[in-house]
């Protein structure tokens, strides 16, 4: 129960960094090339697969949790974490061109966030159809629910809520709670 006007603060991504936390992403980050700020941490088991040209930053003080997939191939592959991010267990994120989270975002579990899709033109094979790549971008203190995914070419406004399942197929404004599938405002925070 909590006392004194006390608020309880959710800060369960970045508990339990250990000393070997911290020896595991200074070996994993320095052999993938993969830049990051103070405080950084990558738990165990997340795995990295790069292009030689691909480019990965990741700010201050960010957490990605167990499991958690990045893939960055060609043409041009770019993310880029800002700073106190928390990037869940079993996320994937997968770039072809930019994948921008801002400062201070929580990603929940098994979120996938993807910039590209394939074509789907009549009379060619699926493996041989053009890649069709737009930016993600997802502005500072964004919460995305478990098991929500974001797709190409979306641009997700600062402070907005993802929930959970929800599948964001167009940009969503900035302090808006959106659900479903396909994703629509459900409402607005302090509404």
């Amino acid at each position: 129960m909590l006392q004194n006007n006390a608020k309880w603060i959710d800060r369960a991504g970045v508990r339990h960094i250990t000393y070997l936390d911290r020896i595991r992403t200074f070996l994993v980050f320095t052999f993938h090339g993969i830049k990051y700020g103070k405080g950084t941490v990558c738990k165990k088991y997340v795995e990295f697969r790069l292009t030689d040209n691909a480019e990965l930053i990741f700010g201050e003080n960010c957490v990605i949790n167990s499991y958690a997939y990045f893939q960055l191939t060609r043409p041009k592959p770019k993310v880029i974490l800002g700073n106190n991010v928390v990037i869940g267990r079993h996320n994937m994120i997968t770039a072809k061109s930019l994948i921008s989270i801002g400062d201070y975002c929580r990603i929940g579990g098994y979120v996938q966030i993807i910039d590209h899709d394939h074509g789907i033109e009549k009379d060619i094979l699926i493996m041989e159809q053009e890649a069709k790549i737009e930016p993600v971008i997802i502005e500072e203190d964004v919460w995305i629910g478990a098991g929500a995914k974001i797709l190409k070419g979306v641009h997700i406004g600062a402070h907005a809520v993802i929930g959970s399942n929800a599948v964001v197929t167009s940009d969503v404004p900035a302090n808006a709670i959106v659900g479903g599938v396909p994703a629509k405002i459900l409402k607005y925070r302090g509404e």
